[in-house]
């Protein structure tokens, strides 16, 4: 007898509801060690190339920054703080350095708008991106870790830019940071009447 013939038969739509519904975002300050390794986060990325692509243009890139790497990253940020406000103080500094070493693994996200297709405007480059992301989530939640997007100012400073070589086409939007949960804070989620509502034609004027 086959061992695995007396095993309940899994319902694919109810696994996938389960695991979207069950998905939930950590803050990266309780994240910690382990966050995944490389094959897990290898697969984690090949999900996120699984999202939706209008043309084939993949328009968007990740960039893995190393555990090795938080010290660059971090003086990123502080010149990213100076840019903006010059008289930044030491404990602002200070608060910009410590987010560079919050949570196991760190992404970023950038959107990739050049070169530009008459069928695939920007709006629609950005829904991929975040298709991608959620794609990302959702695997890293099914391994059993926590994750979260997360942005600010120093995304949109050119030094931030040229340390990450995002060039004039491209946009930093985000990053995925991911690891072990040490608290977690569930929210309430809209019903379906809340988000959707029926379509009523108007006549033209």
């Amino acid at each position: 007898m086959n061992p695995t013939s007396a095993l309940p038969e899994v319902d694919p739509g109810e696994l996938a509801r389960a695991l979207i519904t069950g998905r939930f975002s950590v803050s990266p300050k309780r994240l910690v060690a382990p966050g995944p390794n490389t094959v897990q986060l290898q697969h984690m990325v090949e999900a996120a190339g699984c999202a939706p692509d209008h043309e084939l243009l993949r328009p968007w890139r990740l960039v893995h920054v190393a555990a090795g790497q938080r010290e660059a990253l971090a003086d990123v940020f502080v010149r990213a703080l100076l840019e903006r406000l010059p008289t930044a103080s030491s404990d602002a500094q200070a608060q910009s350095r410590a987010k560079a070493f919050r949570a196991p693994e760190l992404v970023l996200a950038v959107a990739r708008l050049d070169p530009p297709h008459r069928d695939v405007p920007e709006s629609e480059r950005y829904v991929a991106l975040g298709a991608a992301l959620m794609n990302l989530l959702l695997s890293a939640h099914g391994m059993g870790f926590a994750a979260m997007l997360t942005s600010g100012h120093a995304l949109r400073t050119a030094c931030f830019a040229e340390a990450f070589g995002v060039h004039s086409g491209e946009r930093a939007v985000c990053f995925v940071s991911v690891g072990t949960p040490t608290e977690v804070r569930r929210r309430s989620r809209p019903s379906a009447h809340e988000l959707m509502t029926l379509w009523r034609p108007r006549d033209p004027p």
